[in-house]
């Protein structure tokens, strides 16, 4: 890298960091930038699961490197605009910093709260005294037609009554380029549509349409290509997901217990004048 001084390099053949001091430098720039071990390792923590793959070779940990370096010449720059005398950089900063504080606090409560780990035993009793929530959702592969006025709509009802095949008129009638368009839906859980659309859809026979269903984004006609009914789950294929579920669970519950405390605590003055002014116009909703 240009101008970027290594000084140490991560050992990294089993995955592990190597024994190292946080405090020891990993990059210098400029003579007045410096990159510890520990900020290096504290950025790969921050990786998102399916990018932590990225920490296991000396050529990722190296992009992760450079990206800090690329956040740390900015912000050096910055500082030399003294951006960070303006009111909303400040305001970003406390904002920032109340987060941390916050996030690590959390996590430690989290944390503490699964000291003994789930058993599969336990799971297993989750599961045999909740069986009702453990089918999965009914799902419909739909189709749809999206007419954008009241007048197309007609126009597409009085042809589909005809005997007008629905592929075609889904072709005549594209729907809103900048919104919802006719075409396949494909598969879809029943519980993530709209009440409206669920009121058509579960009236539906397979190979036969409905609608149309007004909403934001049109006039939608509905075809109902192929039904897959709800059915229960095997507890051996989910006890892994069953035990991190009833894990997060708890710590969520600990978290909750302890912030519901600080609040019940506290002494909370709102002045809803002034509230009201951060509340943003209501947004037109889709399909």
């Amino acid at each position: 890298m240009k101008k970027y001084l290594l000084l140490s390099i991560l050992i990294l053949g089993t995955g592990l960091f190597a024994q190292a001091s946080e405090a020891a430098i990993v990059a210098t720039v400029n003579d007045n930038i410096v990159v510890t071990l520990g900020e290096l390792q504290g950025e790969i923590r921050t990786l998102p699961q399916d990018q932590m793959s990225i920490a296991t070779t000396k050529e990722g940990v190296n992009q992760v490197l450079d990206a800090i370096i690329r956040r740390k010449l900015l912000a050096d720059k910055a500082l030399s605009f003294k951006v960070d005398t303006v009111h909303v950089v400040q305001e970003a900063i406390k904002r920032s910093r109340e987060i941390v504080l916050a996030d690590f606090l959390a996590m430690n409560i989290q944390m503490n709260s699964n000291s003994e780990p789930i058993t599969e035993e336990q799971a297993r009793e989750v599961y045999t005294q909740n069986e009702s929530l453990f089918y999965s959702p009914k799902e419909v592969d739909l189709k749809q037609i999206v007419a954008t006025s009241q007048d197309e709509a007609d126009k597409v009802k009085a042809e589909l009554d005809q005997g007008k095949k629905f592929d075609e008129l889904m072709a005549k009638y594209p729907g809103n380029p900048q919104g919802a368009k006719s075409g396949n839906i494909g598969l879809i859980a029943v519980n993530q549509l709209t009440p409206s659309v669920v009121e058509v859809v579960d009236k539906l026979q397979v190979g036969k349409w409905g609608g149309p269903v007004q909403t934001d984004s049109g006039f939608h006609f509905l075809y109902l290509i192929s039904v897959k009914p709800s059915e229960k789950m095997d507890f051996e294929i989910i006890k892994d997901d069953l035990i991190k579920q009833i894990t997060n669970n708890r710590a969520q519950e600990a978290l909750d217990g302890y912030l519901q405390t600080l609040v019940d605590e506290s002494k909370i003055t709102l002045d809803n004048s002034v509230l009201k002014e951060a509340i943003l116009p209501a947004q037109p909703t889709g399909f």
